[in-house]
Order: structure tokens, then sequence, then C-alpha cells
């Protein structure tokens, strides 16, 4: 596979990290992030910390996520570019999901020494590009040796208080909305799973599912509209699948959930990715996660609020699927009134193994 073209990038293909060094790959980290764009950013890489100006009127909304080798990716179902893109963007669904702007993020890298600098500089390249379309400024972090390979991104946004979304508003009545379409990326990496992915050759029918799991595109300009309209009383991504997502919300609410099964906005790939692999649909559905979408809950005297900010030019799609009711009960309900209980979600440590779901996907669909 041919290498991208990396500016300023001067060190043979070969080369691991060992042999690089740690300054002289901080220097062309530095060169290619270049002067920050935001003039908020008083100082950005290349001292001690980073400086920023903070927004009048607004608080910061802080979030930072880390991805292991061999737990939250692959390098063998993901390119280093592609885990750049997803480090950033894993992050900027938290910010999104707190109806926040994101302004600044930081990057720590583990590093083992005999690993090719040329791919870490390939995900730092990757990253960076991400940053700069979500006007993001990349003003600093830190790398070390590590015998496990590790990207720690953390990102600060900001909001006024009085748009700020939180999991705890849903009350009972408030009807629950999802954006996009639910578990794409779990087809995605059930396929990279289930078939040789030396063969380049992905299905159409599964290319939705592969590129969502690999480069998955946070809700930023949604969480944002919404927000800003005060048109939902609590918001969660859906990192950890559809079924999490409902159970914390509610948790996190006191209110129970009654979910129509039929009118869930299953991605595509899901059907092909259970025919073809012979899973478990509803598992790849409710617990698969990694799609990053937005869970809301809006108030009835809201809906026509929540129908103008989501339907904006540029938005994804949103998709009522559901309700929030007084009791505490979690419950899916078919189109012929049958009720049963809401899917288990993906938890870490759930299992004896400890893997999280880049490795090992809930697929049985029973309970974590």
């Amino acid at each position: 596979m041919t290498r991208p073209t990396l500016p300023g990038w001067t060190h043979a293909p070969s080369a691991t990290i060992g042999q690089v060094g740690e300054h002289a790959l901080i220097r062309w980290i530095a060169e290619r992030i270049g002067s920050p764009a935001s003039p908020d950013v008083l100082l950005g890489i290349g001292d001690d910390a980073a400086v920023v100006r903070p927004r009048r009127n607004h608080v910061d909304v802080l979030t930072t996520d880390v991805l292991v080798d061999g737990v939250h990716f692959r390098r063998d179902f993901s390119s280093a570019a592609d885990i750049g893109h997803r480090a950033l963007h894993v992050n900027l669904s938290d910010v999104a999901a707190m109806g926040a702007e994101p302004r600044v993020a930081l990057l720590s890298l583990g590093l083992p020494a005999s690993l090719e600098a040329v791919w870490v500089a390939e995900l730092v390249d990757a990253l960076a590009t991400a940053a700069a379309a979500a006007r993001v400024d990349l003003v600093g972090g830190n790398i070390s040796r590590s015998p496990t390979l590790f990207v720690d991104v953390t990102v600060s946004g900001a909001v006024k208080p009085r748009h700020l979304l939180r999991r705890s508003g849903a009350r009972p009545g408030d009807e629950l909305y999802v954006s996009g379409a639910v578990g794409a990326a779990a087809a995605g990496l059930a396929w990279l799973q289930t078939h040789d992915t030396s063969d380049l050759a992905i299905p159409d029918a599964m290319a939705q599912g592969v590129a969502r799991y690999r480069r998955p595109e946070a809700r930023v300009a949604l969480g944002l509209q919404i927000g800003r309209n005060k048109a939902a009383s609590a918001c969660m991504d859906t990192s950890d699948g559809l079924a999490d997502a409902l159970r914390q919300l509610a948790a996190a609410s006191g209110v129970g959930v009654r979910i129509d099964r039929h009118m869930l906005p299953i991605a595509g790939a899901v059907a092909d990715a259970a025919a073809l692999a012979g899973l478990n649909r509803d598992a790849l559905v409710w617990s698969g996660g990694e799609d990053y979408e937005l869970l809301f809950a809006v108030p009835r005297r809201a809906r026509r609020r929540f129908a103008h900010a989501s339907g904006r030019t540029g938005l994804p799609p949103v998709t009522r699927v559901g309700v929030c009711t007084k009791d505490s009960a979690l419950l899916v309900v078919d189109e012929d009134g049958t009720e049963s209980a809401l899917p288990g979600g993906f938890e870490h440590f759930s299992g004896s193994d400890a893997s999280d779901v880049a490795t090992t996907p809930v697929l049985s669909g029973e309970p974590a």
C-alpha cells in the first residue's frame, strides 16, 4: 500500500521510534501543526503548558478518551490515519453530547520503541487534518515509551451554561430521538473480524459499516444546534451502544423508557453483516457501539423547536424511537404490542477477559 506524503518527514520508511527519537518526533509534530488558528490560544506547542483564553460567559467542557492497541483498535483492521481520525472524533462526540463547541485538544502517545516512526507520523497527520476540519487547535501533549501502543486525546470545548446538555434532564413523557443510523460500526467491525483483512475488496453492502467503524464522524454541529435552541432535556452519545445510552440516560434522569423496535433507524450494513457472517442482528443494533450518534430526550412542548433545529441543512436525520416513562422499566415494544426487556449494552470489565468491543463485540444479544 502506498504511503501518503508527509510534509517535512525526512526519516527512512523503516526507521523505528527508538531510532528517530522523542525530540525529533516532537519537532516534526510541532512543525506539522504550525501556529494555532484561534486567537484565543495564547501559547500552543513548545512551552511547558498551553495557555488558552477563556471564552466570556461560557463554561469549559473537558473530556478525554484513550485508544489502546488490541482493545480499542487493531492495526490490521485500521490504518494509522484511521486511528488518528478516530482518536479525535471519539472525544468530539463527548463534547457534542454536551451541546458544546470544541476548541482545543491535547495528544498523548504511548509508543513501543520498535514501532515504525512513519506510522506514528501518519496518525498525527490525520489527527491534525481532522482537527483543522473541526476548527480545533492541537496545543500540546506528551510522548512516552510504552510496552503497549496507545493514543490518548483530551478535548476542551465551551458552552453557555443555559445551553449545556446533560444526561440527567429527561422527564416522563419526553420523547426519545437518535441521530443517523444505529449498528453500522458494529456491522463493519463484525465483517472485518470474520474476513481476511488482507483482502481489500470490501463488498459494497459493507462499505458503509466499515467506513463508520474506521472513521466515525462526531455529530458536533447537531449537538450545537440542539443545545443553542434549548430543544432537548437530555443528551448522550452512543459510543457504547444504543442500549447502554438508553440505560444510562434513564438512570441519570430517574425515568424508564419504552422503545418502539420498528422505529429504530437500523443501518443497512447490519442485515448484510448478519447474513454474511452469521451474526446476531439484534446484538449489532443494541450492543455494538462505536457509531457515535446522539440520543436526545425532547419534551413534547419543545417538539417543534427540536424539529427546526435538527432539520437544518447538512445535519444527519433524527428519528423518534420511544418515550420516557414514569416507572423505571426499560422496555422494547414490538409492532404487535409485545414487550421485552431492553437488551444489555457494552461495559468494560463485564466479561472474564475485559476485552473491549473493538476486538470482542457482544454478538449474543444477551446482557453484558
